[in-house]
């Protein structure tokens, strides 16, 4: 069995590089075509089931990526939602990136010591929801399945990564950045996920 999890399309708070979270922002003209070329790029994979996150960036993605999959049904699930970020939604991310007395900064430089804003998660916490969302909605699914598409967030996409690869919070944000549309596979074999790749 694979499972497809895919970052939603770019939205306006992207291109201007705000950090988003889960403050729902849809999808701008960019995010619907990256959208439409990555359905392109799973066309000839066989899919059965598919969750999205609630947010409209990872719902309209879904939508897009589905319209010639009409057998294929879609099921809204809110534990896919990206992290929250608290009351710091909004915030510039080069700002965040050039300082380090923000709580932000911590999040990206040195994240096993991440403290959130007001309101927000911390990583472990979101390792708590992707766990959950792993053991109710996927390792529990029929092998018959062949292929299920996940559509959700950067850092949830992490999370599902970390816990699949056991890999440490204090490299959360290792490898290569994933790019919106972006498909990680993992495979489900013997009721045990393993990372193959990204498309």
């Amino acid at each position: 069995m694979r499972i497809y999890f895919i970052r939603h399309g770019e939205t306006a708070w992207n291109r201007k590089l705000k950090i988003q979270g889960q403050a729902d922002i849809p999808l701008n003209s960019a995010g619907k075509k990256q959208a439409s070329l990555a359905a392109g790029k799973l066309a000839m994979y066989p899919v059965d089931i598919a969750y999205t996150s609630p947010l409209k960036r990872a719902r309209e993605t879904a939508e897009i990526m589905l319209a010639r999959r009409s057998d294929c049904p879609l099921y809204v699930n809110p534990l896919l939602k990206e992290i929250s970020y608290g009351v710091r939604e909004g915030q510039s991310l080069f700002a965040i990136r050039s300082c380090p007395f923000f709580r932000l900064h911590t999040y990206f430089a040195h994240p096993e010591k991440y403290i959130p804003p007001t309101g927000g998660e911390t990583i472990p916490e979101l390792k708590v929801r992707c766990q959950k969302f792993l053991n109710k909605e996927i390792l529990c699914l029929d092998p018959k399945i062949s292929g299920i598409m996940v559509f959700t967030h950067g850092a949830f996409i992490r999370a599902a990564i970390g816990l699949i690869n056991q890999i440490p919070d204090r490299d959360f944000w290792a490898g290569p950045e994933l790019k919106n549309c972006e498909i990680v596979t993992c495979e489900l074999e013997n009721g045990r996920l393993g990372l193959i790749s990204a498309l």
